[in-house]
Order: structure tokens, then sequence, then C-alpha cells
């Protein structure tokens, strides 16, 4: 990789949180021959576990390059956060949205080609108890000029324009093996990763939250599927994908607006949530997947 200065390329970075495993990691993207987007991974000092990288041949400094770069990452001794660091280069046509790809390999006796194990059985059965078909969460988060807010399904407003500031994410009677990371950044400093029940962001009257990151973790969430949505300032409806950090068009656009819901795996075909407002749902090409 060549040196680059300061003026060369843009970057971008955003934090996300894995259950200890193991984890494939690829570049999913194909680019002009002539441009270049580069992805570096490294463990951030965030939380108590261990990130082991085992890169690819082609792979040099934990830095994936091209279509079809791939490294191996280990969490062990607790929940291990990545630094992904995205940079652009200023000579590119435009900016381009790269598919990173991560995939939890599956070690557990599921894997069995005659019979699944009695253990995956009963926590199938117990994660079938315990859900809905689409379950909706609660929401509690903190709105400018407002203060302190619940809500079971939309918290905050599309037509409003207070920003939301931090917001904390309730999932009562979740199953185990199952989580949901998030983070998100507060005028361009991003925060750090947390789990259901946790606040990130702030309850002051500081800046609002202008992106967002959130994800599936845990050996479970292959059984689940992330149904959220964000609204901005002035923007449509976004459509949250697993892994990729989520803002508006206008980069510095204040959240208005956020719902969760949590979908069962068995109604992943099932249609999607209909917007109560008119605009198209804008999704992000970026994702993560966990299997």
């Amino acid at each position: 990789m060549s040196h680059l200065d300061d003026a060369a390329f843009f970057f971008k970075t955003r934090l996300l949180t894995l259950e200890p495993g193991m984890y494939i990691l690829r570049y999913a993207s194909q680019l002009p021959e002539t441009e270049s987007c580069l992805i570096s991974l490294q463990q951030a000092p965030i939380g108590k576990g261990t990130v082991d990288f085992f890169p690819g041949e082609s792979v040099v400094r934990n830095t994936l390059a091209k279509l079809g770069d791939c490294l191996i990452a280990r969490v062990k001794n607790g929940l291990g956060t990545l630094l992904i660091t995205e940079y652009q280069l200023k000579s590119n046509s435009s900016l381009h949205t790269v598919d990173l790809r991560i995939d939890r390999i599956d070690t557990s006796a599921g894997i069995m080609r005659a019979v699944a194990s009695t253990e995956t059985v009963q926590e199938a059965k117990s994660i079938s108890s315990n859900t809905s078909p689409s379950q909706s969460l609660n929401l509690v988060g903190h709105i400018e000029s407002l203060g302190e807010v619940s809500a079971d399904h939309w918290l905050g407003a599309a037509d409003q324009v207070n920003g939301i500031t931090g917001f904390a994410i309730l999932w009562p009677n979740k199953p185990q093996g199952v989580d949901i990371a998030y983070s998100c950044r507060l005028g361009g400093t991003a925060q750090p990763a947390v789990l259901t029940g946790n606040f990130t962001g702030s309850r002051q009257e500081s800046s609002p939250i202008t992106a967002l990151t959130m994800t599936l973790v845990g050996s479970a969430s292959k059984h689940f599927k992330l149904d959220a949505q964000l609204v901005f300032l002035g923007e449509p409806p976004i459509t949250v994908t697993a892994g990729q950090e989520c803002f508006a068009l206008k980069r510095q656009s204040k959240l208005v607006a956020i719902r969760v819901a949590i979908v069962p795996s068995t109604e992943i075909n099932a249609a999607r949530y209909t917007s109560p407002w008119d605009n198209p749902l804008e999704t992000t090409q970026t994702h993560i997947l966990q299997s």
C-alpha cells in the first residue's frame, strides 16, 4: 500500500462489538481498476476480550484492498470490539460504498450433517416460545428541548426538528444467545458500542446524533433479523443495514426518529414494515451477516 498524505484521501471509522467466536471478514465489492478503497481492521481498546487476526495471502497489515481479500478474526475472553477504518482516495470519481461482509463461523454441533444437536433443538424451542412474528422494542432517549422520552414504537417523529442526543434499546424477555450491539456519533465523535439496556449518546443538551451503527450479536443471532429505521432531519426514512454506519445524505443532519424491531428467522421472507411516510425507503449497500 503506497504512502498517502493527509490530503490524499477521505476516511471514516466505525466500531463493531463481537461475541467470542471465529469470524471471516471479506471484501465483497468490485471497484474500477484505477480507483481504490481500503478497509483497515484492528482491535479497539474497548471491552475485555482479545481479537486476533489471521490474514489471507494477499492481505497486508490487516487491510482489505480488493474483491476477494479476506481474514479470519478470533474473539476470545469476552466481547471484542473492532475498529473499522475505510480509506477512499480523493482522486476517485465518486465515493464508493464498499461491501464488507462478516460471517460468523459456526463451530457448534449444529454443523453435523446427520442430525441437529439436542442443544440446538432446545435453543430453537426457547426462541420460538419467547418471540412473536415481529417484536417492536421499547426505546428510551433524550430529545433536544424535550428531555427524557420513552416509546414502544417510534422514538421521536419525522416532522419534528428536535434531535435525539442519546437512546437505549430495551428488549424484555430477550432470548439467550442473542443481543443488539449499537453505537452512534455525536457531532462527528464516535461513541463506544453498547448492548441492549445500555445508553449510547448523551442525556444532556449536547450535539445530537448524526450517525448510528447497529447489529445483532451472539450465538443465536442467526435465528433473528434486525428491522430498524432511522429518520434524519429533512430526509426520508432509512432502513438500517446491520453493521453499517448509517447517516443522512447531508452528512451532519441530525437524527429525529428511530424505531427498532426484531423478526425471527422464520419470518425473514415476510413483507417488510411499511413506512408511515410516503417517501421510498433508502438502504445502504454495506452489510454484515452473522450466521
